[in-house]
C-alpha cells in the first residue's frame, strides 16, 4: 500500500501467495485502480455472513479458510476492476484428493470461484479465466512465463482495454 501511496495511480499485479496481501492492498488503497491476480493462492476476501466454510484439502498447508472483512471493507474490492487467471491440471471436484500438489489448487480455484461470485454479487466486476475452459492449455504455475506468454499478454490487453485501463 505504501508504494501506491508514493506512486499514485497504478494496476496491482500478484501472484501465487500474493494474492493475500493483494486483496488486502486493494481494500487499503484507493490508488489501486485493478487487480490482475494470476493463480492467487489464498487471502480471498468474503463479506461477514457470507463466507463459505473452509474447504478441506489433503495438502499440507492445511484446509483453505476464507478471510473474512466487514461489509464495507469488502465492498472496496466492488469499486475496481478485478480479473484471475488459472491455469493448466487443476482438478474440479469438491473431495480431497490424495496427490495433495492437486488438491492444493484445486480448492484454491474452487475458494477463487466463490470469490468472484460473491464480488459481483455486491455489484463488482470481477472474472475469473481458467484456461483450459476458453482452449488455452500449456500453462504451469508460472502462466507469464510460459511458453505462451504473449497469448496471455494480449488476453491480458485486451481486458485492460474493456476496462479502460489502458492509457
Amino acid at each position: 500500500s505504501a508504494l501506491f501511496d508514493t506512486i499514485g495511480d497504478g494496476i496491482l499485479i500478484t501472484h501465487s501467495a500474493g494474492g493475500d496481501p493483494g486483496w488486502m492492498t486493494a481494500m487499503q488503497n484507493s490508488n489501486v485502480r485493478a487487480v490482475v491476480a494470476y493463480e492467487p493462492g489464498g487471502g480471498f476476501a468474503f463479506p461477514i455472513g457470507e463466507e463459505p466454510a473452509e474447504m478441506e484439502s489433503s495438502s499440507p498447508f492445511g484446509n483453505l479458510k476464507p478471510n473474512v472483512f466487514g461489509v464495507e471493507e469488502f465492498e472496496r474490492l466492488t469499486k475496481i476492476p478485478i480479473i484471475l487467471y488459472f491455469g493448466d491440471n487443476i482438478p474440479d471436484g469438491d473431495k480431497p484428493l490424495e496427490r495433495w500438489e492437486l488438491d492444493n489448487w484445486r480448492v484454491r480455484l474452487n475458494m477463487a470461484r466463490l470469490f468472484v461470485d460473491a464480488v459481483n454479487r455486491h455489484g463488482g466486476n470481477a472474472t475469473l479465466i481458467h484456461l483450459p475452459e476458453i482452449g488455452i492449455y500449456g500453462n504451469d504455475h508460472f502462466l507469464f512465463a510460459d511458453l505462451n506468454n504473449v497469448e496471455l499478454a494480449d488476453l491480458l490487453s485486451d481486458w485492460l482495454r474493456e476496462n479502460k485501463l489502458d492509457e
